[in-house]
């Protein structure tokens, strides 16, 4: 079973790093397969919130969208999503 840290510091005060925690938890006789960090790669990651989404004027599928990434003027994107809506946070 994986068990989330930021969720278990959620519900209790983990005063120690995801490592010690392991450590720890396998000393009382738990087994730790390990310890794993799936933010790792994602350092560069930019998000983004869809200010609008508007139908491309050349596809029936596909959708032009303004999307505001903290700079000075929204990036035009085109999206593929059935479903992309103004309003909403999205990974550019």
């Amino acid at each position: 079973m994986d068990v989330s840290y930021e969720w278990l510091k959620e519900l209790v005060d983990v005063p120690v790093s995801p490592e010690e925690l392991a450590d720890k938890v396998s000393r009382t006789g738990i087994e730790v397969d390990g310890v794993k960090h799936p933010d790792a790669g994602l350092k560069k990651i930019v998000v983004g919130k869809v200010v609008s989404a508007t139908p491309h004027p050349n596809s029936d599928h596909l959708h032009l969208c303004q999307v505001d990434v903290g700079e000075e003027t929204p990036r035009q994107i085109v999206c593929g999503a059935p479903n992309v809506a103004a309003g909403q946070t999205v990974i550019v």
